[in-house]
């Protein structure tokens, strides 16, 4: 028969108690619940509210839609945003992560999807299509390029520096045609959600600019 030490019998309460006391802990710190984010999809207007037109015009569309001009590539953005977190700066050297938020898709998928939507919404139809797609477009292929895309959140303000380069489609006598564009937004409420507006209004002004440079 074993006998128990009585150093060993003296610890077993100790013991329990500390085993009762991790339990209670992790009953009460339950994981917390995780919300998704992605960037205002804003529809366009005429999806809002759809008109009838001739069929001319229907086959006209069609045929815009079938013969893009530019191909938009996938927008790039800095190494440390390429994650699912939702990343903020909170000093100048050091970033921070909003708590049990996620970003429902990439960043930089969501951007390349608010920016082709509204490219296309300010062009003639169908002058634009995101990869992949089905012909080569004439005009060439868009890469947008963010080498800076910093919600500065002590200062409540969306610092953007980004590049724009058109390369044409191979064979074509024309070089690249670039541009940069650099921008200070303010984000309008200490949110995640606040956050990915301001991102998405700094996107859909580069799209302004670009399309007034490159529509056809």
């Amino acid at each position: 028969m074993r006998t128990v030490s009585p150093a060993w019998r003296d610890a077993l309460p100790k013991v329990a108690c500390v085993a009762l006391c991790v339990a209670l802990v992790g009953c009460a710190s339950a994981p917390q619940e995780r919300r998704w984010l992605s960037l205002p999809l804003d529809a366009p207007p005429s999806a809002a509210a759809p008109t009838s037109a001739p069929a001319s015009s229907v086959a006209a569309a069609s045929d815009a839609r079938a013969t893009p001009q530019i191909r938009l590539q996938r927008v790039q953005i800095p190494e440390y945003l390429q994650s699912n977190r939702v990343r903020f700066r909170d000093s100048a050297a050091t970033l921070a992560e909003w708590p049990g938020v996620r970003w429902a898709e990439r960043l930089e998928i969501g951007l390349t999807r608010h920016l082709g939507l509204q490219l296309a919404e300010l062009g003639q139809a169908g002058w634009i299509c995101a990869e992949p797609c089905n012909t080569v477009p004439a005009g060439g292929s868009l890469q947008l390029n963010y080498v800076m895309l910093d919600h500065d959140r002590p200062a409540a303000r969306l610092h953007a520096l980004a590049q724009w380069t058109l390369i044409p489609p191979p064979g074509s006598a024309s070089g690249p045609r670039q541009g940069q564009w650099r921008w200070s937004e303010a984000v309008l409420e200490d949110t995640p959600a606040g956050q990915a507006a301001a991102m998405a209004r700094v996107n859909a002004a580069i799209a302004r600019d670009i399309a007034q440079q490159l529509r056809p």
